[in-house]
């Protein structure tokens, strides 16, 4: 496999991003659980699904353990980035084509357009939300006018998305901003704002392996699960009441530059549609059930904490009901979420692992 990029000053990799719900801290738990059950004989599994794989840490950490992997997220924006990282050959990237186009990017003028007027001296400095404006532009008419693949698209937008997270002033996600945008980041000893928000939006390169046999989707998970087949499915659904759609809407906004009308004082899109059942109690028991129903697997793995809204009894009933059944725990700190200060805490990661009988 070939990597992309020899500067590492430049570079990126599909970690080097905070996400809600990440198990970047916990693939070594992941891949013990699930090498040790389902890959005894040092043979490469034909197939590993990761149908809710969010910005695709797990799903490319299983590569090399599979012939193919299936990656799928409700969010488009997740989706640009798992084609990057799961779909990019030689023959749809051209490296020096790439990096030639950032440089361009980064030396852009600004321009005061969507960004800048809805997300400057919010979410971003005026000056960031400008830029942004330009570089995200200039993607679309780098697309429209033919002169990037739409892999080389894909690519750019992952490059800006990684990019804006970097100077963004939050804590993480998007469901809201930080006070203090425009001030120093000291003030008589309080830190009030991250350094790297005040410093002008940088685009880097992807860390890209050319071994793009994978497939990736941007579906409603409990819709994909009929359409597939495969050895081992892994499932992180989202566990409690907060929309991912809710927590990342700027970017998806920006990814699909579709320019809506936006709302309040978060100034969010209409999302109804990416909203998942999965964070709601009185959804999440039967779309998890339908889910399992619909599932043509040989080994199932889910990923869910102990502060989880599906019971664990109902979890238990309804992997029982598909075959016998393992659970495995590890405990694991997390970090407050929202735009207030950001608290760890310890919480109990559990993988519960299902063998199905055929």
């Amino acid at each position: 496999m070939s990597q992309v990029i020899k500067n590492k000053d430049n570079k990126f990799d599909v970690n080097n991003r905070k996400y809600l719900g990440s198990k970047y801290k916990l693939l070594d738990f992941l891949e013990e659980k699930i090498t040790k059950n389902c890959n005894k004989n040092d043979k490469k599994f034909d197939c590993f699904v990761d149908i809710f794989s969010g910005t695709g840490v797990v799903a490319n950490h299983f590569r090399k353990f599979s012939k193919k992997v299936i990656a799928n997220d409700i969010l488009y924006s997740n989706f640009v980035i798992n084609k990057v990282f799961l779909n990019s050959t030689k023959k749809n990237v051209d490296l020096e084509k790439v990096e030639n186009k950032i440089k361009e990017l980064n030396n852009l003028k600004s321009t005061k357009g969507y960004c800048y007027k809805n997300f400057g001296n919010s979410y971003f400095t005026k000056e960031n939300a400008s830029y942004i404006d330009s570089i995200r532009e200039k993607i679309e008419y780098y697309k429209k006018t033919n002169k990037v693949t739409e892999q080389e698209y894909f690519v750019l937008l992952t490059s800006l998305m990684f990019a804006i997270d970097k100077i963004a002033n939050t804590v993480g996600q998007y469901d809201a901003f930080l006070k203090h945008i425009g001030k120093e980041s000291y003030s008589k000893g309080k830190h009030l704002i991250d350094n790297n928000v005040n410093k002008k939006i940088f685009l880097k390169i992807p860390i890209i392996y050319f071994d793009g046999i994978n497939e990736v989707y941007n579906k409603d998970a409990n819709e994909l699960i009929k359409e597939i087949k495969c050895n081992v499915l892994y499932l992180d659904p989202p566990y409690n009441s907060r929309q991912y759609v809710d927590c990342y809407h700027v970017l998806e906004n920006i990814i699909r530059w579709e320019k809506p009308k936006l709302y309040g004082k978060t100034k969010k899109f209409e999302r109804d549609n990416l909203k998942s059942k999965y964070c709601r109690k009185t959804h999440s028991v039967y779309a998890f059930e339908d889910l399992i129903n619909n599932a043509d697997c040989d080994h199932i793995f889910l990923s869910y904490n102990d502060e989880g809204i599906i019971p664990d009894n109902e979890i238990e009933r309804i992997l029982k009901s598909k075959g016998d059944l393992k659970i495995y725990s590890q405990d694991y700190n997390v970090f407050g979420n929202g735009a207030g200060s950001s608290k760890k805490r310890k919480v109990i990661e559990r993988l519960f692992y299902c063998k199905v009988k055929k």
